[in-house]
């Protein structure tokens, strides 16, 4: 079973409440309490939530999972992708394909993978039992008070700690009312993203659909106003897709929701749009999950000032569902706070390396939330003279023979997300420490 691997342990054990037990809240208990802190997580859940749908993990959160100890665990389910084909939304026609060439990998140390969401949750809960986490399921924060610091549960106990971590996600956040000392505002938006699967025997004996069941490939439709992504899942046989696309009408009903299925008939999805191979996928899986984009604007703090909570993962950093780096962030926020309190030589140097913390993760956040909305408003170009020009720079990736071209076009499309692949949210920690780390030791009485 893989395990996480040892690392240095903290000078001091500081008890640590995390509020929420999805993938962030799990995986910062079983790094923390690997480095020998005392944890206890508590989520208003059975414990049960398992989304169907795929998590992209690019080389800057793999790497860390290979940190964590992961390998083996990432050598079974994870997807390697080595290459995005790109294909035009209606026709199907390939536009280009974008290639992870293997130097590349090589010098980033990691591969990007594809991950299902209900795998790297259970993962972490085999984790957290075995490092000896407490988790509480069934168990509701109804507040968090912050002198002196408490978690205050709905049945009327109090959870004293001397950090807290908010991790209870990015809508109706207790943790991240508590920081900013206010409710903010949550605007929903007419984007959907609609997750379904197929069996991935049943593409590979059709003859119409079984080129796009190529493994190693993440295949992505751009469209007028929408964006889809295909990848095959060979250990579960099942190819799984995501459609984020505009929609008319009232869309609150699946707001925050990761699970619930419904009709593919009950949306009007406007198939006609769509590559026939969609539509017929469509119609073998019966079935979608729609998930609404709530729009939360970025918490201006992720820390109480002078106290002890901090916002982690999306209650963060809220992102858009089908966001390449949205459990990115999160995994690199764990490090990075690991890193930190493992520094610590007394918990009254907690509320500095918290700010150390939100210095770190704030301006990295911000650019991978606009980064994320930037890609998106490039992959649902409607037609037009920006959609060309998109189109020629993907082309140009596959077809030019000049190495100069193709590195321009590469660089003008891809070039800000390979920069995100190369972070090392250690080596920004480590940076910092050895900065500042001496001053904070010395202003400890």
């Amino acid at each position: 079973m893989p395990h996480l691997s040892s690392s240095r342990k903290a000078p001091v054990s500081v008890r640590i409440t995390i509020i929420g037990a999805s993938i962030t809240g799990l995986a910062t208990a079983c790094v923390l309490r690997r480095s020998g802190h005392k944890v206890l997580v508590v989520e208003k859940s059975d414990g049960t939530f398992r989304s169907p749908g795929i998590i992209p993990s690019p080389p800057n959160m793999t790497r860390v999972l290979q940190r964590w100890g992961l390998q083996s665990y990432l050598a079974k389910s994870g997807m390697v992708v080595d290459q995005f084909r790109f294909l035009e939304g209606q026709s199907g026609k390939i536009i280009g394909v974008l290639k992870l060439y293997e130097e590349l990998l090589k010098d980033l140390m990691a591969d990007f993978l594809l991950i299902q969401h209900g795998d790297l949750i259970s993962i972490f809960q085999d984790i957290a039992r075995r490092e000896g986490v407490e988790v509480r399921y069934n168990t509701t924060v109804v507040k968090v008070e912050r002198v002196p610091l408490a978690a205050l549960l709905e049945n009327g106990d109090i959870l004293y700690s001397d950090l807290i971590v908010g991790a209870d996600g990015p809508l109706r956040s207790i943790s991240r009312d508590a920081v900013l000392l206010r409710q903010i505002e949550e605007l929903p938006t007419q984007h959907v993203c609609f997750s379904f699967s197929v069996s991935l025997s049943d593409l590979q004996a059709d003859t119409e659909l079984e080129g796009i069941c190529e493994q190693r490939n993440w295949n992505m439709w751009l469209g007028d106003g929408f964006v889809i992504y295909g990848a095959c899942h060979v250990e579960r046989n099942r190819y799984f897709l995501c459609i984020t696309t505009e929609m008319h009408g009232d869309m609150t009903e699946y707001q925050g929701n990761w699970t619930k299925q419904y009709p593919v008939d009950r949306f009007d999805l406007r198939l006609e749009r769509f590559d026939p191979r969609i539509q017929k996928l469509l119609r073998m899986a019966e079935v979608v999950i729609p998930t609404c984009h709530v729009f939360i604007p970025e918490p201006e703090n992720l820390i109480c000032d002078l106290d002890k909570v901090i916002l982690a993962g999306q209650s963060a950093h809220p992102t858009m569902p089908d966001g390449m780096h949205s459990t990115a962030m999160c995994i690199e926020d764990i490090d990075a706070l690991d890193y930190l309190l493992t520094r610590i030589r007394h918990v009254d140097e907690i509320p500095r390396v918290l700010s150390a913390h939100e210095e770190l993760r704030m301006e990295r956040c911000t650019h991978a939330r606009e980064w994320e909305l930037r890609k998106l408003q490039m992959f649902t170009l409607d037609q037009g003279e920006d959609r060309e020009l998109r189109d020629a720079k993907i082309r140009c990736l596959s077809e030019s023979e000049d190495m100069e071209e193709k590195e321009y076009a590469f660089n003008d499309l891809w070039g800000e997300e390979v920069d995100f692949y190369a972070y090392d949210p250690i080596e920004q920690a480590d940076n910092w420490w050895s900065m500042y780390g001496t001053v904070i030791s010395r202003r400890t009485p």
